[in-house]
């Protein structure tokens, strides 16, 4: 009994830090918001480069790029959270077979637990030069150097908590657990924001494709001119509109909306494709020689 008493306590003492010292970072309002403002960013980058458009000429606020922040970090948020229950359990349930288990099993344990945290980090290390992409996925190097220094410091707290390592060792392991469990928050805080900046890139080109794919269907964009502009493009129809009077004088079809952002139009060929080489139409929306009607 007093074995598993001592296990349980250190145990949850090499948990409870970590925690709490991520959540004191966390915590500031400006520091999520600067957060949530780059995984926007993150995000518009990744679209509009695929159109070949410049993200500054769009003129977006921090308010754009925080709303536009919030489908990306739901998924990262939700799946830490999922993962954080299933560790609370798993550690619970760690403790339980730690208490009624041998010496000899403990040392097992804590030496499996060392040789995946080790693999893991060994993983994310790798990736950090971008040579896992043919392997794994892009978001799995940065899950795997968060979970392999978790893992690993917790495989230590374990460790000294069922008392198998040396007792010169564990002394040195007590004497430097503040430095330990900063560098673990550190790493666990730059896998996070690598993981969630990397899904922003994914979802951005996967919106990017989705609206290359569906412009036959997107809203029509109808340019009525005073005077000839040079709008070409696949699908893009010319009408010279024949009343003398009229306020225009000419009338182009065959366009879709990409953005309407900046006091400027950014209008797409209906027929644009990535590898097309057709130019984003950008027309101002502050000039009473042009005007832009959108239709179904």
């Amino acid at each position: 009994m007093a074995q598993e008493g001592t296990t349980r306590s250190g145990a949850d003492k090499g948990v409870g830090p970590v925690i709490e010292l991520v959540a004191r970072v966390l915590a500031p309002i400006g520091v999520l918001s600067a957060v949530l403002y780059y995984f926007g960013y993150a995000r518009e980058q990744a679209l509009f480069s695929y159109f070949g458009v410049d993200l500054g000429s769009l003129d977006y606020s921090p308010t754009d790029y925080l709303v536009r922040s919030a489908g990306t970090v739901f998924l990262p948020l939700a799946t830490l959270l999922v993962a954080g229950v299933v560790a609370v359990v798993g550690h619970h349930l760690l403790i339980y077979v730690l208490s009624v288990s041998t010496h000899r099993v403990r040392r097992i344990i804590w030496i499996t637990l060392s040789v995946i945290a080790v693999v893991l980090l060994a993983l994310g290390t790798i990736g950090l030069a971008r040579r896992l992409d043919p392997v794994v996925s892009a978001p799995a190097a940065p899950i795997a150097l968060g979970a392999g220094a978790l893992l690993l410091n917790y495989a230590v707290e374990i460790a000294q908590a069922a008392e198998t390592v040396p007792d010169p060792l564990t002394e040195s392991l007590a004497a430097t657990a503040v430095v330990r469990r900063l560098l673990v928050v550190a790493l666990v805080l730059v896998a996070i924001f690598w993981a969630t900046a990397n899904i922003a890139t994914e979802r951005g080109m996967a919106t990017a494709r989705a609206i290359e794919l569906s412009l036959a269907d997107e809203a029509q964009a109808v340019v009525y001119s005073r005077v000839r502009l040079q709008i070409t493009g696949p699908g893009v129809r010319l009408q010279t509109l024949p009343a003398a009077k009229a306020a225009f004088a000419y009338r182009y079809n065959g366009l879709r909306l990409l953005a309407h952002a900046g006091d400027r139009w950014f209008l797409l060929p209906v027929g644009w494709t990535h590898d097309n080489g057709s130019a984003v139409i950008l027309l101002p929306d502050t000039t009473e020689d042009i005007r832009v009607d959108l239709a179904p």
